[in-house]
């Protein structure tokens, strides 16, 4: 039989060809499932808008957190940019945040929501009347974020008091894009949180202390899909 040497060489590429087309195909991992825990899920970007929100009305008395059914849901409102997000959560008491909502997690902007919360203390203990806008303020007594230490899409927390006197109050995420989307969280005054891993306040739990700010939750990150803040 004749020798070929170049139909040889042909065989030999095409082999290799087809090697190193299954190797790269097992070296590219599989797309993950979007439900699984953990895994940021489609879209990544808020069609609502990037920056949130959540304006809360206390739950009194409860020593646990209840489903909402009894009470109106907290109202969220997203914004295109952050600076309008942080006016509305303050009340209008700061207009200058960036719109990319670079710096949220600074200690700069934490001194200042803690100014704001003072002053909206004092506001409030130096009016007797229910009528005015001193008692309309509200307190900043939260956030969450997309990414670790406090970047990425935002969710703050708006309410017209503190954790205290048997005040709580509860987000349920079931349903919404912020569902499983949780990577860092700050929480001030005297509210602290714990984080569920299942709708309505079900699951594993994650602790966050009174007035903590927690830059990553390590083996909770993308797992909260409730929230108790107490």
């Amino acid at each position: 039989m004749p020798n070929h040497p170049i139909l040889r060489t042909v065989k030999y590429v095409a082999a290799l060809v087809a090697a190193a087309t299954l190797s790269l195909a097992a070296a590219v991992p599989a797309h993950a499932d979007p439900d699984v825990e953990g895994v940021e899920q489609a879209p990544l970007k808020n069609p609502a808008g990037p920056f949130c929100v959540h304006h809360l009305q206390p739950q009194i008395g409860l020593s646990a957190p209840q489903p909402l059914r009894s009470v109106s849901k907290p109202k969220r409102v997203c914004y295109q940019s952050a600076t309008e997000a942080i006016k509305d959560a303050t009340g209008g008491a700061i207009t200058d945040i960036p719109a990319d909502g670079k710096g949220l997690g600074s200690p700069e902007f934490v001194a200042r929501i803690k100014a704001h919360n003072a002053s909206v203390e004092r506001m409030r203990a130096a009016s007797s009347d229910a009528s005015t806008a001193a008692s309309a303020a509200s307190y900043v007594i939260g956030a969450i974020f997309q990414l670790e230490w406090y970047e990425g899409q935002s969710d703050y927390f708006s309410a017209p008091s503190w954790c205290d006197n048997g005040a709580a109050f509860s987000v349920d995420m079931y349903g919404q894009w912020w569902d499983n989307r949780t990577s860092s969280v700050q929480m001030y005054g005297n509210c602290g949180a714990i984080l569920y891993q299942f709708p309505g306040f079900q699951g594993d739990t994650y602790s966050v202390g009174t007035g903590f700010y927690e830059p990553y939750l390590g083996d909770f990150d993308n797992r909260t899909s409730s929230m108790w803040m107490f």
